[in-house]
């Protein structure tokens, strides 16, 4: 399979998560969430998702020239060069909201974890392709002194909106819901670091060693018989191991591995694809991730925020649906991001 570094940087150094797959080879001060008020009559609040321009002048600037708009989601942003498609821009800033806003009340589901995300000055960092984001011209270090000490990158090649698992076919899985899924996650091991730290002894990381048949700091030359979950990429270690296991098993609860041809694409890394599966082989993480007391996403998000849910575990829009139908800490400077070789 192919192996493809992503970035995810923070604080004075980078969390790289190569992800092996088919699709892509990984303090809590309150913020104001961007919620207009609902009009008189209209119980729910309404979003106001649009593609904007970055302002030269204020806070924001600090992205340009590298980035020119963006989109911005409960203080959370996703910031776009000009090359990248609005379309897809849009898409993954509706994929953000769903995330955060799962029954699409206009309020956020989880606002410690929501709260947390804000006061890091979280973004998504996205970019037409791979190789122009190695590319950019950006200060990293100013980013960080201006607040925006966590991010994520994804690619508009790689964001498909009318991909699978969108649509039941097989092709390219859209990685939105992937790299999305891996922002939002530190939120989650930030505000509840007993249960989802990406770290030894967490209850999320209690549950992977089980599904890896065993505690390995590095990737083993050779998983057990009977591991379900076996990421083998020799630069990704524990921290990065959990990331992982945290998005393969939530995605799959909520039906997004679950498509022809998908179980045989990823089945080197990850066994159970289908809820059903989590459900029965993994009772530890399943029990985990559908815990009320962490308010969770249930439904996959579609980048149809707003709008009637269809695809996997669609429930109705405004109302908590029930459930149906991979990183690694390599620790590098920030700017070695954009040098670091693909592929």
């Amino acid at each position: 399979m192919k192996l493809v570094s992503i970035a995810l940087f923070t604080v004075s150094l980078v969390l790289c998560f190569p992800v092996v797959s088919q699709d892509k080879k990984s303090r809590s001060k309150k913020t104001k969430a961007p919620i207009e008020k609902a009009e008189k009559g209209n119980a729910k609040a309404r979003f106001d998702l649009g593609v904007k321009s970055i302002p030269v002048k204020g806070k924001l600037g600090v992205f340009r020239p590298a980035f020119e708009k963006h989109v911005e989601v409960f203080g959370v942003l996703v910031v776009a060069t000009a090359s990248t498609p609005d379309a897809k821009v849009l898409h993954a800033g509706k994929v953000l909201a769903q995330y955060l806003d799962n029954d699409e009340d206009g309020k956020p589901d989880n606002p410690k974890v929501v709260a947390n995300l804000g006061s890091r000055g979280a973004f998504l960092a996205m970019t037409a392709r791979e190789r122009d984001f190695r590319r950019l011209r950006l200060d990293w270090r100013k980013l960080e002194r201006a607040g925006f000490e966590l991010g994520q990158d994804l690619y508009g090649e790689e964001t498909i909106p009318d991909g699978p698992p969108h649509k039941r076919k097989r092709g390219r899985f859209d990685a939105s819901l992937e790299e999305v899924l891996h922002l939002v996650s530190h939120g989650y091991e930030e505000v509840y670091p007993k249960v989802f730290r990406f770290r030894v002894g967490s209850k999320l990381a209690d549950a992977m060693d089980l599904a890896r048949g065993g505690r390995f700091r590095r990737s083993p030359r050779r998983y057990p018989e009977s591991a379900w979950y076996h990421y083998d990429d020799k630069t990704c270690d524990y921290g990065c191991q959990c990331a992982e296991y945290f998005y393969w098993a939530l995605t799959s609860i909520m039906g997004a591995q679950d498509y022809p041809g998908r179980a045989k694409e990823i089945g080197q890394e990850w066994e159970l694809p289908t809820r059903k599966l989590v459900q029965e082989r993994d009772k530890a993480v399943f029990k985990l991730l559908t815990d009320p007391r962490y308010h969770l996403p249930t439904v996959l998000p579609d980048g149809r925020y707003g709008e009637k849910r269809q695809g996997p575990g669609s429930g109705r829009r405004g109302r908590k649906a029930p459930f149906e139908p991979h990183p690694n800490y390599l620790r590098c400077d920030l700017e070695a991001a954009q040098s670091r070789p693909g592929g």
